[in-house]
Protein backbone atom coordinates (compact mmCIF):
# COMPACT_ATOMS: atom_id res chain seq x y z
CA UNK A 1 0.00 0.00 0.00
CA UNK A 2 1.17 3.35 -1.33
CA UNK A 3 2.04 5.40 2.19
CA UNK A 4 0.30 8.61 0.47
CA UNK A 5 -2.82 6.51 0.29
CA UNK A 6 -3.11 5.53 3.63
CA UNK A 7 -2.45 9.49 4.76
CA UNK A 8 -5.31 10.54 2.42
CA UNK A 9 -7.66 7.78 4.09
CA UNK A 10 -7.06 8.75 7.86
CA UNK A 11 -7.52 12.61 7.07
CA UNK A 12 -10.66 11.37 5.50
CA UNK A 13 -11.56 9.71 8.97
CA UNK A 14 -10.44 12.69 10.36
CA UNK A 15 -12.28 14.84 8.35
CA UNK A 16 -15.43 12.62 8.57
CA UNK A 17 -15.26 12.12 12.26
CA UNK A 18 -18.38 14.05 13.62
CA UNK A 19 -20.24 12.11 10.97
CA UNK A 20 -19.04 8.65 11.58
CA UNK A 21 -19.51 9.24 15.26
CA UNK A 22 -23.32 10.33 14.65
CA UNK A 23 -24.06 7.36 12.83
CA UNK A 24 -22.76 5.46 15.11
CA UNK A 25 -24.72 6.68 18.07
CA UNK A 26 -27.89 6.58 15.86
CA UNK A 27 -27.19 2.45 15.76
CA UNK A 28 -26.19 2.07 19.60
CA UNK A 29 -27.08 4.99 21.59
CA UNK A 30 -24.41 5.11 24.64
CA UNK A 31 -21.83 7.74 24.54
CA UNK A 32 -19.29 5.70 25.88
CA UNK A 33 -19.52 2.47 23.59
CA UNK A 34 -19.91 4.86 20.82
CA UNK A 35 -16.88 6.46 21.21
CA UNK A 36 -14.95 2.84 21.94
CA UNK A 37 -16.45 1.66 18.47
CA UNK A 38 -15.57 4.66 17.02
CA UNK A 39 -12.56 4.15 17.97
CA UNK A 40 -12.72 0.68 16.70
CA UNK A 41 -13.39 1.98 13.41
CA UNK A 42 -10.55 4.07 13.02
CA UNK A 43 -8.11 0.87 13.69
CA UNK A 44 -10.21 -1.19 11.01
CA UNK A 45 -10.01 2.03 8.33
CA UNK A 46 -6.08 2.21 9.33
CA UNK A 47 -5.51 -1.32 8.82
CA UNK A 48 -7.72 -1.65 6.00
CA UNK A 49 -6.69 1.82 4.12
CA UNK A 50 -5.64 0.03 0.98
CA UNK A 51 -9.00 -0.92 0.20
CA UNK A 52 -10.40 2.35 0.16
CA UNK A 53 -11.18 3.17 -3.83
CA UNK A 54 -10.23 6.88 -4.29
CA UNK A 55 -13.04 8.69 -6.05
CA UNK A 56 -16.33 6.44 -3.87
CA UNK A 57 -17.90 7.24 -1.34
CA UNK A 58 -15.91 7.54 1.73
CA UNK A 59 -18.38 8.13 4.38
CA UNK A 60 -20.24 4.69 3.10
CA UNK A 61 -17.19 2.84 3.42
CA UNK A 62 -16.89 3.84 7.08
CA UNK A 63 -20.23 3.58 7.53
CA UNK A 64 -19.95 0.36 6.53
CA UNK A 65 -17.23 -0.92 8.66
CA UNK A 66 -18.67 0.69 11.77
CA UNK A 67 -21.60 -0.83 11.47
CA UNK A 68 -19.56 -4.15 11.71
CA UNK A 69 -18.00 -2.78 14.81
CA UNK A 70 -21.60 -1.38 16.03
CA UNK A 71 -22.44 -5.27 15.16
CA UNK A 72 -19.18 -6.76 16.78
CA UNK A 73 -19.73 -4.56 20.30
CA UNK A 74 -23.29 -5.31 20.54
CA UNK A 75 -22.57 -8.74 20.36
CA UNK A 76 -19.63 -8.27 23.05
CA UNK A 77 -21.55 -6.39 25.59
CA UNK A 78 -25.14 -6.82 25.20
CA UNK A 79 -28.09 -9.75 26.03
CA UNK A 80 -29.19 -10.08 22.63
CA UNK A 81 -32.61 -8.51 23.69
CA UNK A 82 -31.28 -5.59 24.39
CA UNK A 83 -29.82 -4.61 20.98
CA UNK A 84 -30.74 -4.25 17.32
CA UNK A 85 -31.17 -7.10 15.33
CA UNK A 86 -27.81 -7.52 12.82
CA UNK A 87 -30.72 -7.27 9.96
CA UNK A 88 -32.16 -4.03 11.50
CA UNK A 89 -28.42 -1.93 11.64
CA UNK A 90 -27.87 -3.14 7.79
CA UNK A 91 -31.49 -1.75 7.47
CA UNK A 92 -30.70 1.43 8.73
CA UNK A 93 -27.25 2.11 7.71
CA UNK A 94 -28.24 1.12 4.05
CA UNK A 95 -31.16 4.15 4.53
CA UNK A 96 -28.65 6.55 6.39
CA UNK A 97 -28.54 9.52 3.83
CA UNK A 98 -24.45 10.64 4.36
CA UNK A 99 -25.98 13.91 4.69
CA UNK A 100 -27.89 13.05 7.81
CA UNK A 101 -24.95 12.72 9.71
CA UNK A 102 -23.67 16.11 8.66
CA UNK A 103 -21.66 18.67 11.12
CA UNK A 104 -24.12 21.06 10.31
CA UNK A 105 -26.92 18.99 12.84
CA UNK A 106 -24.51 18.99 15.18
CA UNK A 107 -23.24 22.60 15.22
CA UNK A 108 -27.08 23.30 16.11
CA UNK A 109 -26.65 21.30 19.48
CA UNK A 110 -24.93 24.62 21.82
CA UNK A 111 -28.51 26.72 20.53
CA UNK A 112 -30.94 23.59 21.58
CA UNK A 113 -29.11 23.61 25.07
CA UNK A 114 -29.19 27.36 25.31
CA UNK A 115 -32.91 27.52 25.36
CA UNK A 116 -32.80 25.05 28.56
CA UNK A 117 -33.47 27.30 31.82
CA UNK A 118 -30.10 26.00 33.97
CA UNK A 119 -31.68 23.01 35.96
CA UNK A 120 -33.02 21.84 32.72
CA UNK A 121 -29.88 22.04 30.98
CA UNK A 122 -27.68 20.69 34.30
CA UNK A 123 -30.61 17.29 33.90
CA UNK A 124 -30.18 16.90 30.27
CA UNK A 125 -26.10 17.16 30.92
CA UNK A 126 -26.64 14.24 33.37
CA UNK A 127 -28.61 12.20 31.06
CA UNK A 128 -27.22 12.75 27.62
CA UNK A 129 -23.59 13.55 28.87
CA UNK A 130 -23.10 11.68 32.00
CA UNK A 131 -25.47 8.99 31.50
CA UNK A 132 -27.55 8.71 34.46
CA UNK A 133 -30.21 7.12 35.05
CA UNK A 134 -33.44 8.93 36.12
CA UNK A 135 -32.87 7.56 39.19
CA UNK A 136 -29.39 8.80 39.81
CA UNK A 137 -30.30 12.24 38.59
CA UNK A 138 -33.02 12.82 40.97
CA UNK A 139 -30.70 11.87 44.31
CA UNK A 140 -28.30 14.20 42.73
CA UNK A 141 -30.81 17.26 41.92
CA UNK A 142 -32.93 16.79 45.29
CA UNK A 143 -36.29 16.03 43.05
CA UNK A 144 -38.57 12.24 42.29
CA UNK A 145 -37.48 10.53 39.66
CA UNK A 146 -40.78 11.04 38.11
CA UNK A 147 -40.08 14.91 38.14
CA UNK A 148 -36.45 14.02 35.96
CA UNK A 149 -38.55 11.95 33.66
CA UNK A 150 -41.25 14.89 32.99
CA UNK A 151 -38.01 17.36 32.86
CA UNK A 152 -36.74 15.33 30.43
CA UNK A 153 -39.69 15.24 28.18
CA UNK A 154 -40.05 18.90 28.18
CA UNK A 155 -36.49 19.78 27.27
CA UNK A 156 -37.16 17.64 24.63
CA UNK A 157 -40.40 19.13 23.39
CA UNK A 158 -38.51 22.53 23.42
CA UNK A 159 -36.22 21.59 21.22
CA UNK A 160 -38.83 20.76 18.52
CA UNK A 161 -40.37 23.82 18.99
CA UNK A 162 -38.97 26.88 17.39
CA UNK A 163 -37.74 29.84 20.00
CA UNK A 164 -38.85 28.73 22.88
CA UNK A 165 -37.23 28.58 26.23
CA UNK A 166 -37.74 26.84 29.53
CA UNK A 167 -38.75 27.79 32.61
Amino acid sequence: MNDSHAQEVLQLFVRHQTRIKGFILALLPDFAAAEDVLQETFLVVQRKAAEFEPGTSFTAWAFRIARFQVMKAQTAHQRRSDRFSDEVLKALAECAPAELWDDRRLSLLPACLDRLAPQARRIIDLFYRDEHKPGEIARRVGWTAAAVSVALSRSRRIWRRPGTRSS
